[in-house]
């Protein structure tokens, strides 16, 4: 790659702009459970779970039997990262600037601190039982927080704004008799695009201007899910009643497309410089994802769950802002003022994603009609397929995911807590020698060597009600 002329890189301000308009989350509030039932379980629910959530967790379970016509849930949830400290690694080098800098990196990224929301509703309950459910998460903090992180410095990829944004699912759901319910869902996503158009001045007394528009545009996802139930009686409540539940997600991506035009007095009164280029980015990614789960009442009090969930990273699409096609026009008040201007595209770091395999386990115990205890585990390996040793230094440790949790039922009203505790396994980053130009005399960013890993403490509570 051809290193960038010096007059280019003093216009990396121009560049932030843009960064500071578009920017990335990834992943989905359900990877945690919606409400606090599921979060207890480790979102072990494909196969068991009726309540005001199902719009995700499982649309065909939206009809299932009930007395009542409608349930409510509402509830709100932390999750707060505490990743490993990244400090004296390099963090600059010839590659992307024009020095060799060591620094500590950022690894403070923000508490998710929203609420939840869910309802179901049997529409015809003379016609299959056909119902409708809702599912919503927000912020309560702000609307959205978003972020593309860094493209080669040390980033934890799915965590620095992971949850950060609103979310809705909805779904429909059937009885088709004889324990066979089926269903499907909508994951609604969004597609920002924008333009800005930039003058910027340096001479005294002159200011400078700047447009902004953009229009977001609704896309949305689908979902398909079938459940079960082998029932002894009782609604599936007996001893020895199983349920088997699996739901196929579609991928969803929210893009963001940039335009930006700029005209600059950029060096004083030397030269006048327009510059122009578009650049996208995937907001955020859901990836395919199939769950399998089984529930058992292994007896009167307890029911065990087991579930298999397979998401395809192979095809994730990298946050790194990709600018297209720069392409400028300098007019020289002074000759020579322009020679050797070059303003290059990105180039991002490649790395080699891999399709992974999620496999949970979970417990729900009843120790007196109104009370129920909760638990869950569940492991997710990296979406990585090896260590960023080389360019580039996006991260994603394995996470051992434990959760516990307990609910209440007094007089229709249900009560459900949970606390979370996930445990990013440690790795050891060695890079390789020499730097991204293949100059051996400096290292590469990330270098010489650093270790990530981390916790994630959660917790939240969830109400709920029929009627």
């Amino acid at each position: 790659m051809e290193k960038p002329t010096s007059p280019s890189k003093r216009f990396h301000f121009l560049l932030s702009l843009l960064c500071a308009g578009v920017q990335v989350a990834h992943a989905n509030i359900g990877d945690f459970g919606f409400g606090s039932r599921s979060a207890a379980l480790g979102a072990t629910t494909a196969a068991w779970d009726f309540e005001g959530f199902n719009a995700y967790s499982n649309p065909a379970a939206l009809a299932f039997p009930s007395e009542k016509r409608i349930h409510l849930n509402w509830g709100l949830m932390a999750m707060e990262p505490r990743l490993t400290a990244i400090g004296n690694v390099v963090v600059e080098n010839d590659y992307t600037s024009d020095t060799v800098r060591s620094d500590s990196v950022d690894t403070a990224y923000r508490t998710v601190f929203g609420q939840a929301i869910g309802a179901t509703f049997k529409l015809f309950p003379e016609f299959h039982n056909l119902s409708f459910g809702i599912t919503a998460f927000t912020p309560v903090e702000h609307l959205a927080f978003t972020d593309t992180g860094e493209a080669f410095v040390p980033e934890y990829v799915l965590y620095r704004a992971r949850m950060q944004r609103p979310q809705i699912e909805a779904g429909v759901g059937a009885d088709l008799e004889g324990g066979l319910f089926v269903g499907a869902g909508l994951h609604i996503v969004y597609g920002l695009t924008g333009r800005g158009d930039l003058f910027l001045q340096t001479a005294d007394g002159k200011p400078s201007t700047m447009r902004m528009s953009a229009s977001i545009k609704p896309k949305v996802s689908p979902a398909l899910a079938v459940t079960k139930i082998w029932d002894r009686g009782q609604g599936g409540e007996a001893p020895g009643s199983t349920s088997l539940g699996a739901v196929l997600r579609f991928p969803a991506q929210s893009e963001t497309v940039l335009d930006l035009t700029s005209s600059a007095r950029a060096f004083g009164n030397l030269a006048a410089l327009d510059v122009s280029f578009g650049a996208d980015s995937t907001l955020f990614y859901d990836p395919l994802a199939v769950e399998l789960g089984m529930s058992w009442k292994h007896s009167p009090s307890s029911r065990a769950f087991l579930q298999l969930d397979f998401q395809r990273w192979s095809q994730f699409k990298s946050p790194a802002l990709s600018i297209q096609d720069p392409s400028e026009e300098c007019t020289p008040d002074v000759p020579g003022a322009c020679d050797n201007l070059l303003v290059n595209p990105s180039t991002s770091p490649a790395f080699s994603y891999q399709d992974i395999f999620i496999p949970k386990v979970a417990e729900e115990v009843d120790l007196t009609d109104q009370l129920t205890l909760r638990f869950g585990y569940g492991y997710r390996p990296s979406i990585f397929k090896s260590l960023p040793t080389g360019i580039g230094n996006y991260l994603d440790p394995p996470r051992h995911m434990i959760n516990a949790g307990i609910g209440w039922k007094f007089r229709g009203l249900q009560m459900d807590l949970h606390a979370s505790y996930h445990a990013l396994e440690t790795q050891t980053i060695t890079k390789t020698p020499g730097d991204e130009l293949g100059t051996l005399a400096n290292t590469k960013i990330g270098g010489p060597s650093y270790e990530a890993g981390g916790r994630i403490f959660g917790g939240g509570f969830t109400l709920g009600f029929e009627l």
